[in-house]
C-alpha cells in the first residue's frame, strides 16, 4: 500500500462575543474611559472659548459706555473753557485758571482718545472669537449645579485603577477551558469552545484532506475540559500594587471632592459681592438721575448755568458706566461658576 506524501487541512474559525467580560469588558471600558476623557476637555474648551465670547461682547459694550462718557467729558471741558476765558475777560479769572482750563480740555481729548481705541480694541478681540465686532451679549442665567471636571477626572481614574486591579486579579485566578468537537464525517469536524476569561464561545469548522483512520474514525465526538493556572511570584506583587493604585485613586477622589466644595464656596461669595457691587452702583445711578432732574429744574429758574447740567449729565453717565462695570464684573463671576462646571454657556442660554 503506498501511503501519502502530502496532506492538507483548511479551518475557519469565528468567535463570538454575546457580552463584554473579562478581557473583553477591560477593553471596552478603557475605550468608553477614554471617550470620556476625550469629551471633558472638548467640553472645557468649547466652555472657555465660549466664556471668552460672551465676555468680549460685553467689554464691547462696556467700552461703549467708556466712549460716551469721554465725549461728554470733552464737551464738559470744552464748556469749562469757554466760561473760564468769559470770567478772564471780566478779569474774575486768573491766567493760572486759564491754563488749568486748557489743560483739561486737553486731557479730556486724550481720555476720549484713549476710550476709541479701547473700543477698537475690544471690537477686534470680539472678531477674532465670533467672526464680528459688533454682538448683544446674551442673557446669562446662572448654571446648574453639575460634576465639576476635577472631581470627573478623579473619577475616571479611579475607574481605570479599578479596571487594572481586576485585570491583575483575573491573573491569579485559575482559567477553565471547555471544548467540544463534533466529527461529521472522516475529513469534516465542528468544534465549539469556551474559557472564563472571557466567555467568548468559538465556533471552528475543520476538513483534511485526509481522513481519519481506524479506530479514530469511530469516534463522533469530543469533549475536553482543561483548567490552567499561572503560578508566578510576581503576580501577587502586581496585585497588591493594583490595589494600592485603586486607594491612592480613591483618596484622590475624596481631595477632588473637598477641593472643589471649598472652590464652590469661594465663587459663590465673589458672586454675591459682585451681585452686591452692581446693586451699590445701580443706587448711585438712580441718585445721579435725581441729580440731573435737580440741576435742570434749577438752570429753568435760573440759579444755575449750562454748565452745572452740562456737569451733571456728565456724573450721570459715569454711574451708567459703573452700572457697566458692575455688571461686567458680575457676568465674571457667573462665566467662573461656567468654567467651575466646565459647562459650555450655549448649553444653558437660548
Amino acid at each position: 500500500m503506498e501511503l501519502p506524501s502530502d496532506a492538507r487541512q483548511i479551518t475557519l474559525g469565528l468567535t463570538f462575543t454575546p457580552f463584554p467580560f473579562g478581557d473583553v469588558a477591560d477593553a471596552v471600558n478603557q475605550a468608553a474611559l477614554g471617550v470620556a476623557q476625550a469629551e471633558l476637555g472638548l467640553r472645557q474648551a468649547r466652555t472657555q472659548l465660549q466664556a471668552q465670547a460672551v465676555e468680549a461682547a460685553y467689554r464691547v459694550r462696556l467700552a461703549e459706555r467708556g466712549l460716551e462718557v469721554a465725549r461728554l467729558a470733552v464737551r464738559v471741558a470744552q464748556a469749562s473753557l469757554e466760561a473760564t476765558r468769559l470770567r478772564a475777560q471780566r478779569g474774575a479769572a486768573g491766567p493760572n485758571e486759564l491754563r488749568q482750563a486748557e489743560a483739561g480740555l486737553r486731557q479730556a481729548a486724550l481720555q476720549q482718545a484713549e476710550a476709541e481705541r479701547n473700543l477698537a480694541l475690544a471690537q477686534q478681540n470680539l472678531a477674532d472669537l465670533i467672526g464680528s465686532g459688533r454682538a448683544e451679549p446674551p442673557p446669562l442665567p446662572l448654571p446648574p449645579e453639575a460634576t465639576p471636571p476635577q472631581v470627573r477626572q478623579a473619577e475616571l481614574q479611579l475607574a481605570n485603577a479599578q479596571i487594572g486591579y481586576d485585570r491583575a486579579l483575573r491573573s491569579v485566578l485559575p482559567v477553565l477551558q471547555g471544548s467540544y468537537t463534533r466529527n461529521t464525517s472522516n475529513q469534516e469536524a465542528w468544534s465549539i469552545s469556551l474559557n472564563s476569561r472571557t466567555l467568548q464561545p468559538s465556533l471552528s469548522y475543520t476538513h483534511q484532506s485526509q481522513g481519519r483512520t481506524p479506530p479514530q474514525d469511530r469516534i463522533q465526538g469530543t469533549l475536553q475540559i482543561g483548567l490552567s493556572a499561572n503560578i508566578s511570584f510576581g503576580l501577587l506583587d502586581a496585585l497588591g500594587a493594583a490595589q494600592k493604585q485603586v486607594e491612592a485613586a480613591q483618596q484622590a477622589l475624596e481631595a477632588a471632592r473637598r477641593s472643589s466644595k471649598l472652590q464652590l464656596e469661594l465663587l459663590q461669595a465673589a458672586l454675591k459681592s459682585a451681585e452686591q457691587n452692581l446693586e451699590n452702583a445701580r443706587s448711585a445711578l438712580k441718585d445721579a438721575e435725581q441729580s440731573l432732574n435737580e440741576a435742570k429744574e434749577r438752570e429753568r429758574l435760573g440759579l444755575t448755568s449750562p454748565l452745572a447740567t452740562l456737569q451733571a449729565e456728565l456724573s450721570l453717565a459715569q454711574a451708567r458706566l459703573g452700572v457697566e462695570q458692575a455688571e461686567l464684573g458680575r457676568i465674571q463671576r457667573i462665566l467662573d461658576l461656567y468654567r467651575f462646571y466646565a459647562l459650555p454657556p450655549s448649553e444653558v442660554t437660548p
